[in-house]
């Protein structure tokens, strides 16, 4: 039997999991998510088939902590469908929101932490990390390099330092990455679960990133060599304690020496003169504006999916 067989067999209809009530299905938990203002969900449809949903793109605005959730956990709050959710529930939709699946299992999830995203992350937020964000394996390595620079320039609260460094650079810079789940069977050991997978987008300008990080922590000034002098006196003229006789000689040593070097000049002068021809000037670059992702095709590759959404949007 095929892992999608098993799920079909062993969750309710329309579920991908067994719900603790049956009222708190996927809609309960994106209206907790809408309501709290803690993410942006929405749906890519399929050009042709307006009715398949390609991939979700999910922007992060904020996640709540118990401590900022105001109320003891268990106390319970009204959502406008007149349903009551508590701070588990809260928790729990971080996580159930992305079980939304298609039939062909063909569904992925475009994540990002919102450009107004400044919240402070709760600590059950490092157990999400490992299992929803990007692993160290598909982060490109300029980005990789930045975030060890990150790591030996940024001052970091107590708190903080309980985070892994490429989260914490994730949340600062907006780094979007792509998402997708499917149901996996261990026959060995006769365990059934659902494997996640991250995926990095190709398209993503990491120069700009690049750019952004540079402006916070500027490289160190490059140290240039002071310049010398072109031309090193021959001669290391002391006047004091010389009669007028060695005055003279002196005199007469010097004048020999700046009618020798006018000489030299001319005929520098006359040789570059002779041999120099115009330059021609390589047109001046006109590099285009960033792309954004509506710029690119709509496609059913995640690549090319992900380009109608603009990465630029709040």
């Amino acid at each position: 039997m095929s892992p999608a067989m098993i799920a079909l067999n062993h969750f309710p209809p329309g579920f991908h999991y067994l719900p603790h009530s049956p009222y708190k299905s996927l809609k309960f938990y994106r209206e907790i998510l809408h309501e709290t203002k803690s993410v942006d969900i929405k749906p890519i449809r399929d050009k042709i088939d307006r009715q398949k949903i390609i991939y979700h793109s999910l922007y992060i605005y904020q996640v709540l902590s118990q401590k900022s959730w105001g109320a003891h956990p268990y106390e319970l709050r009204t959502l406008p469908s007149k349903l009551q959710y508590n701070y588990a529930d809260y928790v729990e939709s971080f996580y159930y929101i992305f079980l939304h699946q298609t039939p062909e299992f063909s569904h992925s999830w475009f994540i990002n932490f919102d450009n107004k995203f400044r919240s402070e992350l709760p600590y059950w937020f490092l157990h999400w990390w490992d299992t929803h964000g990007p692993q160290s394996e598909i982060i490109p390595l300029q980005i990789t390099e930045l975030i060890t620079t990150f790591s030996s320039k940024v001052k970091l609260s107590e708190r903080d330092l309980f985070f892994p460094m490429p989260l914490l650079f994730f949340t600062l810079y907006k780094i979007p990455w792509i998402m997708k789940w499917s149901y996996n069977i261990n026959w060995e050991s006769r365990i059934f679960s659902r494997q996640f997978s991250v995926k990095w987008w190709d398209r993503f300008e990491v120069h700009r990133i690049a750019e952004y990080f540079y402006r916070d922590f500027p490289k160190p000034p490059k140290h240039e060599p002071e310049p010398t002098s072109s031309h090193s006196s021959k001669t290391n003229l002391s006047v004091e304690g010389k009669s007028k006789t060695e005055l003279q000689d002196m005199a007469k040593q010097l004048l020999l020496q700046a009618s020798q070097m006018q000489d030299d000049n001319e005929a520098n002068e006359s040789q570059s003169s002779s041999s120099c021809q115009p330059r021609q000037q390589s047109p001046s670059p006109s590099p285009d504006r960033p792309m954004r992702w509506s710029d690119y095709p709509h496609g059913q590759d995640p690549n090319e999916a992900y380009a109608s959404y603009d990465l630029n949007s709040d």
